[in-house]
């Protein structure tokens, strides 16, 4: 039998809905509350807020800061572009730094090196479900004074140093695609212990309507010169999630340790299959950090390619270089470049780079099939 994404526990909830005829973001079903308590819950944040995808809570956590344009965010090198992207959006201005090359992760060093009197925030990715050096990278952040995002994506439930990813920094968003470790198709969320990063996050997804929860006081919007209007009290945009989505999150929370046990009986079978393969490089794992990965990466000779996603290579970070602007017009400063060369450990570490997809959906025969064709990789490299 396949092991699917979905089940009974998921189609129960979603019927709720559908009988209640009343599937917006506060239909009466009331499945997105219900969610965000009991993720904050799992988490241990005091608020979390769902929007509407991943990239969604990428920009809304960046948004909750307060940034003006033309501020800078440090992103990591390598990471999907949904991290850097988003930076984009608000204004700001990404600014890439180097990684650990056994890792692919932004390490605090390549932090340090890129900070300048523009630098406001940087995001921290913990990539592949291996948690970063969050000690040295909230020091370096607590010496400039900057604001530190947590992506946690590719990261449910992993641990450093005892508490897990997404209580560090000082916000922390999550993806809810379909192959993250939990799933409602497309979502996201923001998750902070501080109640105004918290409002401006609720805002910004919602057009600038202040709909808090957890009892925290709304303004009220009063007429102005006798007309009426809505309360829009910021600038912001509709990435409000849906009563649908918030069934099916729900759902998948409740069983969100079996999905990571899955998880890890399939991490345990390539690590038995492969440590002894001669010229293959197994993930590494930081001390005292217990990673959940959502993909397992590898290292192999380096004539089988590179892979990685360095996004200051991408096609439109080539266009901002030769415009010297950013998609939205901002002027980048002369020191940021978006050329080869610039992220050299990032760059190595694509070269001979793989990774294996440890979804719980996986079988084990698809895994095995994707081993043994690594090898042969390997074996021929």
């Amino acid at each position: 039998m396949p092991r699917n994404c979905f089940g009974e526990e998921e189609l129960t909830y979603l019927q709720e809905v559908i009988e209640s005829q009343d599937a917006w973001r506060w239909g009466r079903s009331n499945f997105v509350p219900r969610f965000e308590e009991a993720f904050g819950a799992h988490l241990g944040r005091k608020y979390v807020h769902a929007v509407n995808s991943g990239t969604s809570a990428n920009t809304t956590a960046y948004a909750s800061l307060g940034l003006d344009a033309g501020d800078e965010i440090i992103c990591p090198a390598v990471a999907p572009i949904f991290v850097s992207f988003p930076v984009v959006a608000i204004g700001c201005v990404p600014v890439f730094a180097d990684v650990d090359p056994r890792t692919q992760i932004i390490s605090a060093e390549g932090i340090e090196a890129r900070i300048t009197p523009r630098t406001r925030a940087v995001v921290v990715v913990h990539l592949n479900g291996q948690p970063a050096m969050m000690r040295e990278i909230m020091a370096v952040a607590k010496k400039h004074n900057l604001k530190v995002i947590e992506d946690c994506s590719q990261s449910y439930d992993a641990y450093y140093k005892g508490r897990k990813v997404g209580t560090i920094g000082d916000v922390a968003c999550f993806s809810m695609q379909q192959s993250k470790h939990i799933t409602s198709g497309e979502g996201g969320m923001v998750a902070t212990d501080d109640p105004e990063l918290y409002k401006r996050a609720t805002e910004f997804s919602n057009s600038g309507m202040p709909w808090y929860l957890y009892d925290l006081e709304r303004p009220e919007a009063k007429p102005l010169n006798g007309l009426p209007t809505r309360g829009h009290f910021s600038f912001g945009h509709d990435f409000r999630f849906s009563e649908l989505q918030g069934a099916v999150a729900f759902a998948q929370l409740e069983k969100i340790d079996q999905f990571n046990a899955r998880r890890r009986e399939l991490v345990e079978k390539i690590e038995t299959e492969l440590c002894n393969v001669a010229g293959v490089r197994l993930a590494y794992v930081y001390p005292e950090t217990q990673p959940n990965y959502w993909v397992y990466p590898v290292w192999g000779p380096e004539s089988l390619g590179c892979r990685g996603e360095l996004n200051y290579i991408e096609v439109e970070y080539q266009r901002m270089q030769a415009m010297r602007q950013t998609s939205v017009g901002v002027p980048l400063p002369d020191y940021v470049q978006y050329v080869p060369g610039s992220c050299p450990n990032a760059e190595k570490s694509t070269r001979g780079a793989w990774s294996f997809f440890v979804h719980h959906s996986v079988e084990d025969d698809e895994l095995e099939r994707a081993i043994q064709t690594f090898k042969e990789k390997v074996k021929d490299a």
